[in-house]
């Protein structure tokens, strides 16, 4: 949930909602930020305050994909139709399998496989078709939003030590220094990082509880070079867990943390673990201790877990806000605060429409967002962040659907985070279908991509690609950055 009347921001400058040129990089145009002013914030009933007591409204992007390596956003090798194409390339039947793609239209379902094995085999003949579509298949898709699978088949070539190396490569690349100047230069105040917890981890992956958490300095360096750039550019960050230990919900298989008291105890040991090492980080706003906790069976679950690892935070003598996702079980779902003891808490949704198609639609669910949230703030005395939300379709209505969801946050004083600052348009999928879309702030993909292969590339060719990750030239969509920079 997103919004803020009053206004303090993290910088004294006005934002600056034009971009660059569309040949300039990320840092083009942008002035050196002005000396932050940080200080802890806390809550103040439903407001965010300094130490000072001055409304702060936090207001910014989603890191996504740096920490929490999900690979349809990054476009690390290929979903399934593009794997299709890429093994019909090497075996000289592109041109052929570019024609029955398009014929099929996308899908990932039955009905569709059929429908492609038919129109592959009408210009292929069924021996090559079915040839094809076997070889495609010995490379399964690692395209998702998990980063489990990328993780897993970077150790199976190049061994856990491989892997965090590679991974380090790529967050470096990923986001730099030049980005956060960018978002800075925009007006923008805040970053919330998703992480997952592997990322943090060294050693084998498990979709279990871990036995024991052995922490990976390297990952961890690279989130204090992170952390010192937000301060140097006048960014506060929200520390979001994408994937607890032994898992909050169904991102990489089945969830534990709801019945299993040792899942709960490495949450607890990662949380109190990485905040021991970011106590004295003003920058950092809050901690986003559980990401879509979905799979919690009820309310009175996931609360039951937020109350440990509140208290277990709070005993450890760290004063960091805590944001609590509701799950999508309802805002409404959330007890006072003071009800059960708990300080410096943050309530949170994301806002995530799919079945919304027109201007009017979105403001339908402005307006019962404003009422039902609101009518639970008001009993609750507690501050709202929308830690994610989009209008994902790259269409008049949908820029314009956000900006009444802008809107909304602005008048009830809600925090807000864009999902995602980039996001690559899968460039084959563009070339198949027209496929252009809205996730990424920074997503008009400028030249070429020299594509990561996981299962092809040499470990050379993936640090290579991986760094080069730095120099892609993504534009940023005018088209969403408007609404989100424009004067409330």
């Amino acid at each position: 949930m997103d919004a803020r009347p009053a206004q303090l921001d993290a910088r004294s400058s006005e934002p600056d909602a034009t971009p660059p040129e569309p040949d300039a990089g990320p840092d083009a145009g942008v002035a050196p930020s002005p000396a932050p002013r940080f200080t802890r914030l806390h809550a103040e009933g439903r407001r965010l305050v300094n130490a000072e007591g001055e409304t702060v409204h936090l207001r910014g992007v989603n890191l996504g994909g740096l920490f929490f390596h999900e690979t349809w956003i990054t476009a690390v090798d290929y979903p399934e139709s593009g794997r299709l194409v890429v093994t019909a390339e090497a075996r000289g039947q592109r041109d052929a399998v570019i024609e029955a793609l398009r014929e099929t239209g996308p899908g990932d379902d039955e009905a569709w496989h059929a429908a492609l094995r038919e129109a592959l085999a009408a210009r292929l003949g069924a021996a090559d078709a079915d040839a094809l579509l076997a070889e495609a298949a010995t490379r399964p898709s690692i395209y998702d939003d998990s980063d489990l699978p990328l993780r897993r088949l970077l150790s199976s070539r190049f061994g856990d030590d491989g892997r965090d190396a590679l991974l380090d490569t790529f967050q470096a690349a990923w986001v730099t220094d030049a980005d956060l100047a960018w978002l800075a230069g925009q007006g923008f105040n805040l970053v919330r990082i998703p992480i997952g917890y592997r990322t943090l981890m060294s050693g084998p992956d498990t979709e279990d509880v871990p036995a024991a958490l052995v922490w990976n300095e390297r990952a961890l360096s690279r989130l204090d070079t992170l952390l010192d750039a937000c301060a140097r550019h006048g960014l506060w960050a929200v520390v979001d867990l994408q994937e607890s230990p032994g898992g909050h919900n169904a991102y990489s298989g089945t969830p534990h943390l709801y019945d299993d008291p040792e899942a709960v105890a490495r949450t607890v040991e990662f949380w109190t673990t990485l905040a021991e090492r970011l106590a004295g980080r003003d920058e950092v706003a809050a901690y986003s201790l559980l990401a879509e906790p979905y799979s919690a069976p009820d309310a009175d679950a996931r609360d039951a877990v937020y109350g440990v690892l509140h208290d277990a935070l709070r005993d450890a003598g760290d004063d960091h806000l805590l944001v609590f996702h509701d799950g999508f079980m309802g805002m409404g779902t959330f007890p006072a605060p003071a009800e059960r003891g708990w300080e410096g808490v943050i309530y949170s949704t994301h806002v995530f429409e799919w079945g919304a198609n027109s201007v009017n639609a979105y403001d339908v669910l402005a307006r019962l967002y404003e009422a039902t949230w609101g009518t639970a703030q008001e009993r609750q005395d507690a501050p709202y962040f929308v830690g994610s939300f989009s209008t994902m379709q790259d269409t008049d209505w949908a820029y314009a659907g956000l900006d009444l969801l802008v809107d909304l946050y602005a008048r009830n004083d809600w925090s807000w985070a864009l999902w995602t600052y980039k996001r690559i348009d899968d460039p084959l999928e563009t070339e198949l279908y027209g496929t252009q879309t809205a996730w990424g702030l920074r997503g008009r993909l400028m030249g070429s991509l020299a594509r990561p292969d996981v299962y092809l590339d040499t470990r050379e060719a993936l640090e290579e690609k991986f760094r080069a990750y730095a120099d892609l030239a993504l534009e940023p969509n005018a088209a969403l950055l408007g609404p989100l920079t424009a004067p409330r």
